[in-house]
């Protein structure tokens, strides 16, 4: 007699909200993927009472979503590789510190192997190589355009993070030169200290940033639907603002020989505007490469807990 599916929790934590769903493990031990997008539910993340509250709910979460299997969590921050400690995160800093898998895989009375927990870039990443913009495609890098840059490298089907868990950190790649003569952009100034980095330059942010220095119209939605009503300084300053992006990415691919991006967030979803200068850069030094893919992301706010989700199915081997 065959054992009943699992099923397998995806979380998501954000600053704000925490989203959820599940994959239901059919028979033959793969993901019954009919049954994955079934339910999506989401709670406010609340840290005002502590971090022990928020991990009592995540687990609460969990097990109204069904798990009775692995569980994988989406985290903003840096975490310690190996080991899985949470070291830094801007809008979670309670949580700093903690093995947040272990604290979970006690509440939920699984093994700690079976508790994932990453980056939540990283999770985006596989989620859209699995079911969304990338399915099928065993090679690519996802950037997310927010309000800095996230990315995530996948490498032959497989989340690739390299020994420290900073692999293909794209968006702190340096793309501007420190000037050696004249006056430094107190902007590009990167929180991380450097000089110039592509997050500086093609975020949300910089992108708010580097209309309000032009005088142009700094919410980015009208920004954009000015850009694609006519050509004028908007469509110029988003084909620069690509271009800057291209820069970022010409470098990534001279690296890695990456043949595919796929470019997410909410800015992101201006990519038909910012592609025009992708691809001038990349094509000004193209180092014999063939042109790379550039697809939007399509599972939107769902792809980090589909991820998460896949990650603990890695897990069952």
């Amino acid at each position: 007699m065959s054992a009943a599916p699992r099923t397998v929790v995806g979380l998501d934590l954000g600053g704000t909200q925490v989203k959820g769903g599940f994959v239901l493990e059919g028979e033959d031990g793969k993901p019954d993927l009919d049954q994955t997008l079934s339910r999506v539910v989401a709670i406010d993340t609340n840290l005002d009472a502590g971090a022990d509250d928020l991990l009592d709910r995540l687990a609460g979460f969990a097990r109204e979503l069904g798990s009775d299997g692995p569980l994988g969590l989406g985290v903003p921050g840096v975490f310690e590789e190996p080991g899985g400690r949470l070291l830094r995160s801007a809008n979670l800093k309670a949580l700093e510190g903690l093995d947040l898998g272990a604290e979970l895989a006690r509440r939920l009375d699984l093994p700690r192997e079976h508790v994932c927990v990453d980056n939540d870039a990283n999770v985006a990443t596989y989620g859209e190589q699995w079911l969304g913009a990338g399915a099928g495609i065993q090679d690519l890098i996802m950037l997310t355009l927010g309000t800095g840059i996230g990315s995530g490298l996948v490498i032959n089907g497989h989340l690739y993070k390299g020994p420290t868990g900073k692999a293909a950190e794209v968006g702190h790649m340096v793309v501007r030169s420190l000037p050696v003569n004249g006056t430094e952009d107190p902007y590009l100034r990167c929180g991380c200290g450097a000089y110039g980095c592509l997050e500086r330059l093609a975020s949300a942010s910089a992108a708010i940033h580097r209309a309000q220095a032009a005088g142009l119209e700094t919410d980015l939605g009208k920004l954009c639907g000015l850009a694609r009503a006519q050509s004028g300084p908007e469509r110029e300053l988003l084909f620069e603002i690509g271009f800057d992006l291209g820069a970022g990415l010409l470098a990534t691919t001279a690296a890695l020989d990456v043949t595919c991006y796929v470019i997410g967030g909410g800015f992101g979803r201006s990519l038909d505007l910012l592609e025009p200068g992708i691809r001038a850069a990349l094509a000004e030094r193209d180092y014999g490469h063939a042109p790379p893919r550039l697809l939007p992301a399509t599972l939107g706010a769902s792809a980090g807990w589909i991820g998460a989700a896949r990650m603990a199915l890695d897990s069952l081997g």
